[in-house]
């Protein structure tokens, strides 16, 4: 029989920096979900100026430059997680992304209105109050520019459902915050920020590749909140 593994409580940056030699490699549904959901607009970002909080490898950046983005920015508390990012830009894109350790909650070093995207993808989960982050988002945003919200469905996060991994005989978790969709809409509301489109995406909405991880439940099972937002 084998053993149950160790749970091993560590801080965001911790499970970050030890996930990250792995984590692309790690049989994970909700990032799958994610990157299924960006795909489609990606073409939109030619020629933009964008910035993700919480960029983790720099996946996401990597399909806005080969969307041909014009510049890139990413951030993240994990400076694992971003020596991972900068392997990624030199073996991927022609283009040099700005990579920085950053908290999201605190203010981010980059002038106002520098950018006509920004992104949070399966990022916003890690950080209890919502308003600090949008709100330097807004700070950065360009007059028509869209803030995009790629998030864990709040059904699956009120049950219990957050990031965590196996990492030899130890099973990894970390701090999440499982928000609802008042505390989703009092953040936009303080931020100055309206919604310009929301979708919910669910089993049935990513085709016949995916993970057997999504497949096995309820088609009408809910996975992910997709919003995009823009200045009021």
């Amino acid at each position: 029989m084998t053993p149950e593994p160790i749970v091993k409580a560590l801080s965001v940056k911790e499970a970050y920096d030890r996930w990250a030699p792995f984590y692309d490699t790690t049989n994970n549904p909700i990032v799958f979900a994610a990157t299924y959901a960006l795909a489609p607009g990606l073409s939109a970002l030619k020629g933009q100026d964008c910035v993700e909080f919480g960029c983790g490898t720099g996946r996401n950046l990597a399909a806005m430059a080969a969307s041909g983005a014009r510049t890139i920015t990413g951030f993240d508390l994990s400076e694992a997680m971003l020596a991972v990012a900068r392997s990624r830009n030199a073996a991927t894109s022609s283009v040099a992304w700005t990579l920085m350790a950053q908290d999201m909650t605190a203010t981010v070093p980059l002038p106002g209105a520098c950018a006509n995207f920004v992104l949070f993808s399966l990022s916003l989960e890690h950080v209890g109050d919502l308003a600090a982050p949008l709100a330097q988002a807004r700070r950065l945003l360009r007059k028509d520019g869209l803030i995009r919200i790629v998030e864990i469905h709040p059904f699956l996060s009120l049950n219990g459902i957050a990031p965590h991994f196996r990492d030899g005989d130890e099973d990894i978790t970390m701090p999440t915050f499982p928000h609802q969709f008042e505390s989703w809409i009092k953040a936009f509301q303080q931020t100055g920020l309206i919604i310009d489109s929301l979708r919910e995406w669910h089993g049935r909405d990513f085709g016949e590749g995916a993970p057997a991880k999504i497949t096995r439940h309820d088609p009408d099972r809910p996975w992910l909140l997709d919003v995009t937002l823009r200045a009021r």
